[in-house]
This record gives structure tokens, C-alpha cells and sequence, in this order.
């Protein structure tokens, strides 16, 4: 049985949500080890998903440090 190939991730590596975001990987990082960005971890690899990203980011819209 051969899959499809899937030509558009469901995932961002962490360089790729930094971009989307517009801030450095380690602002990603540091969000990812605080809890408040959502990833999945497999090993030394970190996924995070964009969809829930994407809520992520529109859930901060009004807020200011």
C-alpha cells in the first residue's frame, strides 16, 4: 500500500513558527518550556502543531507585556 505524500505539514519546526510569529527561536523555546506554547515532543525533535499555533497567536492579539 503506498500513502499519499502529504506536500503540506500539519507542523512547524521551531525556526518555522519563529518566522510566522516574527520573533527569534529562542522567544519559541522559551514559550515551549514555559507552557504556554503548544508542542508535541518525539525525541530531540519539537513539533509544534499549526492550528493550534495559529489560535495561540490570535488569542494574544490584545494583550501587552
Amino acid at each position: 500500500m503506498k500513502l499519499k505524500e502529504n506536500k503540506q505539514a500539519a507542523t512547524y519546526k521551531v525556526p518555522e513558527a519563529a518566522a510566522v510569529a516574527g520573533v527569534g527561536d529562542m522567544a519559541i523555546r522559551n514559550g515551549i518550556k514555559a507552557g504556554t506554547i503548544p508542542h508535541i515532543k518525539f525525541g530531540r525533535n519539537i513539533l509544534i502543531p499549526k492550528a493550534a499555533f495559529h489560535r495561540f497567536l490570535d488569542s494574544c492579539g490584545g494583550q501587552t507585556a
